[in-house]
């Protein structure tokens, strides 16, 4: 099956909100033997609605579609699909009773405001799918062989609306070859680097096999397609194999999985604690890493001293302020070597940099020093990094992660 999502929403557009929605369902799809050609994002007008719908109506087999559920004026998915469908929506008697339950159960007044008794209604074509996160129930609209799914723009209902009303439907009626995908994440290579280790693995259908340069690394993207899933898989198994084998210690993370994550279990295996010391990134650091389950065991904490008193009071020798400025290798090597010692912790982590637009004592904006710190060694490395602020930190914050995570490799598993 060709599939294709319509994301609805001026504020999508405007840039007010992330379309995560598409990704979520995106990332299902192929499982389910589900192949997506598009994605698009459609302002609130009628027309543009119906103009997207009618185009995916003609060349796709499923549509789906998120936000414009809701009771306000704007809110016009259902008549749009409507329009496309050529039936007129009628108010449907359960659905009325349960929104007026819905709201009586809230408190309050208890009254259903009249706005939202559009949420009450359907056409014949429409199998209804409950909502029970919110008041917007979900749309499956069928009609000769065509299928419309429309969904809230809420992520939360919108997931479990997907995980028990719509998954259940696309197994049932999902035909054809499953499609399997796996992404293997590496440091340490350039994208050529890496690419040339397993260059003959491209340029293939089945197994696909693409490249990628991101903030974390060079990933690896590997589609398969299987009449099974069993097939899929077999095909799968020795592409990944040799990937791994080829790029060796590189080779970080699989799929969803985070840098956070993956350095907190190499932690956990080896025994070791991890302390840092932070400025230009100003505690992004502390937040990704206890963004981890369980991050208690390994991390010892984080100081942000985002001034040159406060790198001071927490261990740094202010003559190494004085002789090499705060923007230093050096610095970053003591701040680590505090965070080490202050926290008493295996390994300690310093980053110091410029995450403004502006240059600093004639260092460029942009500049971070990203130093790992263990008894048995001291490691720094200087990176530039496009001068946005916001965009510094995360890349900085993901850099320390990598070297963290190479230094840790190297250490003895402490008993």
């Amino acid at each position: 099956m060709h599939a294709e999502i319509l994301a609805f929403g001026t504020e999508i557009l405007m840039g007010e909100i992330v379309d995560t929605n598409s990704s979520y369902m995106a990332r299902r799809l192929p499982s389910l033997g589900i192949e997506t050609r598009f994605i698009s994002i459609v302002g609130d007008k009628m027309e543009y609605l119906v103009n997207a719908l009618k185009r995916g109506v003609e060349r796709s087999d499923i549509i789906f579609v998120t936000g414009g559920l809701g009771p306000t004026e704007d809110d016009l998915t259902r008549e749009a699909i409507s329009e496309v469908f050529g039936e007129k929506m009628e108010i449907d008697q359960e659905l009325l009773r349960n929104l007026e339950d819905f709201f009586r159960a809230r408190g309050g007044t208890g009254t259903m405001p009249e706005s939202n008794r559009k949420q009450a209604t359907r056409i014949p074509s429409v199998t209804i799918l409950s909502n029970p996160r919110g008041t917007a129930p979900g749309w499956w609209a069928e009609k000769q062989n065509k299928i419309i799914v429309a969904m809230p723009g809420v992520p939360n209902e919108l997931e479990r609306m997907w995980e028990f009303e719509v998954t259940p439907r696309l197994r049932e009626r999902s035909r054809g070859n499953v499609i399997l995908a796996r992404t293997i994440k590496t440091f340490g290579l350039s994208e050529s680097a890496a690419g040339d280790r397993v260059k003959h693995l491209f340029g293939k259908d089945n197994p696909y096999l693409g490249i990628y340069a991101r903030q974390d690394g060079i990933h690896f993207r590997i589609i398969v397609q299987g009449k099974t899933s069993t097939e899929a898989e077999e095909i799968l198994r020795p592409v990944e194999k040799e990937i791994n084998e080829a790029l060796g210690e590189s080779v970080w993370g699989v799929d969803n999985e985070t840098m956070e994550e993956r350095l907190g279990n190499l932690l956990l295996d080896r025994h070791l604690s991890l302390a840092v010391m932070e400025s230009c990134t100003g505690g992004l650091l502390a937040s990704s890493i206890t963004d981890v389950p369980g991050s208690s065991t390994y991390f010892y904490g984080g100081i942000i001293a985002y001034v040159n008193d406060a790198k001071s009071a927490y261990g740094v020798d202010p003559q190494i302020i004085l002789d090499h400025g705060a923007v230093s290798a050096e610095v970053a090597q003591a701040m680590a070597n505090a965070a080490r010692e202050t926290l008493n912790a295996d390994i300690g982590i310093g980053i110091t940099g410029i995450a403004g637009e502006f240059a600093v004592n004639g260092i460029e904006p942009g500049t971070v020093f990203i130093s790992t710190s263990s008894m048995a060694r001291t490691e720094c490395a200087k990176s530039l990094f496009p001068p946005n602020r916001p965009l510094v930190k995360r890349r900085a914050v993901t850099q320390a992660l990598l070297q963290a995570y190479s230094l840790v490799q190297g250490q003895v598993p402490i008993d």
